[in-house]
């Protein structure tokens, strides 16, 4: 009950803070979407109506049990709703017409047997939709009835009055806001009994006439609401979460859809039997608890959470001050129109292209990418107090009607800041994006930048899941795949990530055949990434190492150079092809599969085919790259060439890393060609 303790005074806190956020509901109270708003006059009396423009969502009163409505069960909110509740003639606009339109666009059982029934059948079907619609009025005109002799507020007995007559659908009709055309109730393209309703009453002197917003309404219904206990003489009860004495939540909110995250006790099914005598013996928990954990977790959910489809990801204080996600991506946190770059590494970061506004950011925010993201955390860290608490869990829909809890963990602010600074330190290597430049001209607006930072969890999906699973509309295997990757994310330098992950994200890297350049590239900083990360977080202490960034001259490891051999194979070739002005996979791209199998062998193939791009660029006067392959050569141990084992993921590194040293030198060429023009000039 931790979790739902922590979400409790996480909601107690915030009120205190008097947060004008109408999604942040009270106590019996939940946010709905609402689309059509009935304005009466202080005599109760249809003024007029209109329609919402777009998705507007509204908090409402609720019940316990309405909190949790769904399918056929009749459970009335508190004062808006649907037709089926607040119009009592709502039953005669079921016809066999309007039905059989509602069933040509469901799928379920009852509507196809609907549809492929006789006439007598279709009107019996009717006759029990309307006795349904029927006790739903009754229901709602009762319970409202009974809160209007409760109260004192004016609003509330006009709205009743107005029910009570039974006019609404007439009345809508008169003002055209409804219609009927071949005997089906229409509300313009849409169907007026899936709309919610929502009053407005205009009282003199009063300009506030929506009664969804009036606090007045929101606290004479949970006032109204505590009432009912003490009427119905029901006993205190332990609360679980609090361990105070409270009246026992009998019903628990939906959180997602039709999803609960806890579910009441069946006494019709007596689920309990065999462990308990009666329903109240097994855990409780207070209704004010109960409503405002979840309506906290609702909140957060829609504030701050991290979505996976059905899953999804939160991390909050207890204070409600504002911290960052595991789960986000870092990249998200650098602010590319204020670039801070003073964390950077070194000076050099900042070179003479910033002088004259056009930086080249593909060098320039490498090294410093992860530092500035990591000054970022510490300010998310210095708004909080060293003792606050910061929760994190992860839920997920497994089913449309029921949700778990799959991760829950505490930290101390402390803690948790050093956890994720500890997965940029263990998992940072060069990954690509795709920014806009600010302030640049259109057609040089978009920019490859190789930022040193962690892959995102939605980027490492991208790489290890296949085509089939990332285009899974339940995302199952994205949703296992979030769920392995938390616990290494928030659980710091002691958790190490699955190996299974690493040696897929190595073979994908491998195939650059297989998906778009561009996915290639990022696809191979994804696998070095995870293969540094795995090493620097190795249980065991001897393969337990740290990888540089930088292009290491001096590893003699063989996977590491033949990974530099392959890398300046592909620069060469694709040098003498852009030259020519053509556009084709080199050699080495189209042989990297093979090459991590079987390197000698390979390394022989591509040796040859590369001789005639050497050739062209000799003839051109240009670099043949024959040097530095020379000088690879000279760091092997003959048995370490002419071995023909597979190569492990240290060959990606040593590839990607000549790789981007290569990039790092003709971006110097560049920017010392434009200095010494600008000069010149």
């Amino acid at each position: 009950m931790s979790w739902m303790q922590k979400l409790y005074k996480t909601y107690e806190y915030v009120q205190e803070l008097e947060i004008d956020d109408e999604d942040l509901a009270l106590p019996f109270h939940m946010p709905k979407a609402v689309h059509l708003k009935v304005v009466l006059n202080d005599k109760g009396e249809l003024v007029q109506a209109e329609r919402f423009d777009g998705k507007k969502q509204v908090p409402i009163q609720v019940t316990e049990k309405s909190s949790k409505r769904s399918g056929s069960t009749i459970a009335a909110y508190a004062l808006h709703d649907s037709l089926q509740y607040i119009a009592k003639t709502a039953g005669q606009y079921l016809t066999i017409e309007y039905l059989s339109k509602v069933a040509e666009k469901e799928s379920g059982k009852k509507w196809k047997a609907f549809l492929s029934d006789t006439e007598d059948g279709k009107k019996q079907f009717v006759d029990e939709e309307k006795a349904k619609y029927q006790k739903s009025f009754e229901f709602y005109e009762q319970q409202l009835k009974k809160w209007a002799e409760f109260s004192n507020v004016n609003e509330i007995k006009v709205v009743s009055e107005y029910v009570q007559k039974g006019s609404l659908i007439e009345d809508l009709l008169s003002k055209n806001i409804f219609s009927i055309k071949e005997n089906i109730l229409l509300s313009g393209n849409d169907d007026p009994f899936s709309l919610t309703i929502v009053w407005a009453v205009e009282m003199p002197h009063d300009p506030h006439s929506d009664l969804w917003s009036k606090s007045s309404i929101k606290t004479e219904w949970i006032r109204y609401q505590e009432s009912l206990d003490e009427l119905s003489f029901n006993q205190k009860d332990l609360c679980y979460a609090t361990g105070e004495l409270d009246f026992p939540a009998t019903a628990y909110p939906k959180i997602e859809g039709n999803a609960k995250l806890v579910s009441a006790n069946d006494t019709e099914g007596l689920t309990f039997l065999g462990r308990f005598q009666t329903d109240k013996q097994a855990a409780s928990l207070g209704r004010d608890v109960s409503q405002k954990a979840f309506n906290m977790l609702k909140w957060l959910i829609k504030r701050q959470g991290i979505r996976n489809g059905s899953q999804v990801t939160v991390a909050w204080a207890i204070s409600g001050k504002e911290i960052p996600s595991p789960m986000k991506d870092n990249f998200d946190e650098i602010d590319w129109d204020n670039l801070d770059t003073s964390a950077a590494e070194t000076e050099a970061e900042i070179s003479y292209e910033n002088e004259i506004g056009d930086i080249d950011w593909s060098v320039n925010i490498g090294k410093a990418a992860a530092d500035i993201i990591k000054k970022k955390l510490h300010g998310y860290q210095a708004n909080l107090e060293a003792h606050e608490q910061i929760s994190l869990l992860m839920l997920d829909s497994a089913t449309p009607g029921r949700m778990a809890l799959t991760y829950y963990q505490e930290f101390l602010p402390a803690d948790y800041f050093a956890n994720l600074d500890a997965w940029i330190d263990d998992m940072s290597w060069y990954q690509r994006y795709s920014i806009e430049k600010p302030n640049a001209k259109k057609s040089n607006k978009k920019q490859t930048v190789w930022a040193f930072i962690p892959p995102s969890p939605f980027a490492i999906a991208q790489t290890i899941l296949s085509r089939a699973e990332r285009e899974d509309k339940e995302k199952k295997a994205q949703k296992q795949l979030y769920a392995r990757l938390l616990p290494v994310i928030a659980g710091g330098h002691s958790v190490p990530i699955p190996f299974d992950l690493v040696q897929k994200s190595f073979q994908t890297a491998c195939n650059p055949n297989g998906c778009e350049n561009w996915e290639w590239q990022r696809n191979i900083g994804i696998a070095c990434a995870l293969y540094k990360g795995w090493h620097a977080r190795h249980y065991n202490s001897s393969p337990r190492r740290t990888y540089s960034m930088s292009l290491d001259l001096e590893n003699r490891s063989r996977d590491y150079l033949f990974g530099r051999l392959l890398a300046v194979a592909e620069s060469i070739e694709s040098y003498a092809l852009y030259l020519a002005d053509e556009k084709r996979a080199t050699t080495a791209e189209r042989y990297m599969q093979h090459f991590a199998e079987h390197p000698f062998a390979t390394w022989r193939n591509i040796e040859l085919a590369l001789k005639p791009y050497q050739e062209r660029l000799r003839n051109r006067g240009k670099d043949t790259g024959s040097q530095t392959i020379s000088e690879i050569m000279e760091l092997f141990e003959l048995a370490d060439f002419t071995c023909d084992d597979k190569l492990s993921g240290e060959f990606l590194l040593g590839y990607h890393c000549q790789k981007m040293e290569t990039i790092r030198q003709i971006a110097e060429r560049k920017a010392a060609k434009a200095k010494s023009t600008d000069t010149i000039e």
